[in-house]
């Protein structure tokens, strides 16, 4: 079977694309800007994948399509290297003092980010030990939910992404293929694998 590449990567135009698209949902809505907190919304728009930990992290943008992330010390890095933004905002660690959202208060003001706002949720969930104020306390604005604007335009993909479906699928057929040709009834997972 003869190798193809295939990237498993969306690009940073596709990303810029997309937050196009959320940038005309501000300006239909007359939003300052947009504070994501999901790491599934935060990975469709900038490329950046994490785990959601006690550490709070978000994507904001304002009305004028500047992107930033704001993250714990720990990912600085990982952000830099990673995600398809305009810049990178850290908080060195949680808990501590200042409250992180504190400092991401401070990062909305910088933007121009200041009522009302949009977003996929009112702060930071509450995991894993983590506890914040919500994002209408912190900032005084009214916060307006985007995440149907947001599930809604997730809905459609484009052809990037449905190359990314189809070699997955070529994946998961292969894999199946190899389940098939190596197991036999009473074999455990064991000795299959070998």
């Amino acid at each position: 079977m003869p190798i193809r590449e295939a990237s498993i990567r969306i690009t940073n135009e596709e990303h810029r694309a997309r937050c196009q698209k959320l940038l005309e949902h501000l300006k239909t809505e007359n939003l300052s800007g947009i504070v994501l907190f999901d790491p599934d919304y935060v990975l469709y728009y900038s490329g950046f994948a994490f785990v959601p930990t006690e550490r709070p992290m978000a994507l904001v943008m304002n009305a004028e399509g500047e992107r930033r992330l704001f993250v714990p010390r720990l990912e600085l890095e990982h952000a830099q290297a990673d995600a398809a933004v305009d810049g990178v905002d850290y908080y060195p660690e949680y808990p501590d003092d200042p409250h992180p959202m504190e400092m991401l208060k401070r990062a909305l003001k910088d933007l121009g980010i200041a009522d009302p706002i949009g977003a996929d949720q009112d702060g930071y969930p509450w995991v894993f030990g983590y506890r914040g104020p919500s994002l209408s306390e912190l900032t005084g604005a009214e916060i307006r939910q985007s995440r149907p604007f947001i599930e809604d335009q997730m809905m459609i993909k484009s052809e990037a992404e449905l190359r990314l479906i189809r070699e997955s699928v070529r994946w998961g057929n292969l894999a199946h293929q190899l389940l098939q040709r190596y197991t036999v009834a009473g074999a455990t997972e064991t000795e299959v694998s070998q």
